[in-house]
């Protein structure tokens, strides 16, 4: 088997050196290498799981943001229906205020215009009565043929206003 190996150009002595001196960098690099390598992969580790809890805080923080401005958007409706549902109510009781006033003028005007119709009625009456005496009296006194003198001419007056007052239009 030995010439075999020399015959593929292995020599044991080389083969010897060449572990000794992989073992002696293999050492060195442990030393070396290794352990800041390890560190380096520890630290990296380290900001992935930071990056990761600042990742899911931040998620936690935006979900507690989200539920806060979605409360505080109800919140503004709620209050804005409340706002429309006074405004409404307050219309409402307006309308009806200015609607009752509105009735009670008219109400009013319609009794004072009444009580205006009546008055001038009354008074109509009244200058019809004197005028219709009036009259009577001359057309009496035509008929009679006879002049009547004041006194006698406001007596009958009196006393057909007292005749018609008690037949009442």
């Amino acid at each position: 088997m030995g010439s075999i190996l020399e015959s593929l150009g292995f020599e044991f002595p080389k083969f010897l050196w060449q572990v000794v001196n992989f073992l002696i960098l293999l050492f060195i690099l442990k030393k070396l290498a290794y352990k800041p390598i390890l560190n380096m992969l520890d630290e990296r580790k380290k900001s992935i799981e930071d990056a990761i809890n600042n990742a899911e805080t931040a998620k936690t923080e935006a979900e507690k943001l989200r539920k806060d401005y979605e409360a505080r958007l109800a919140e503004a409706k709620q209050e804005a229906q409340d706002i429309i549902a006074k405004a409404t109510k307050l219309g409402e009781e307006m309308k009806n205020e200015i609607v009752t006033k509105a009735q009670n003028e008219a109400s009013k005007a319609i009794q004072k215009a009444q009580e205006e119709i009546t008055r001038e009625k009354d008074q109509a009456i009244a200058a019809l009565r004197d005028e219709v005496a009036i009259l009577a009296v001359m057309a009496a006194g035509k008929i009679i043929g006879k002049s009547i003198t004041v006194e006698d001419h406001e007596k009958l007056v009196k006393e057909f206003v007292a005749e018609v007052g008690e037949l009442k239009c």
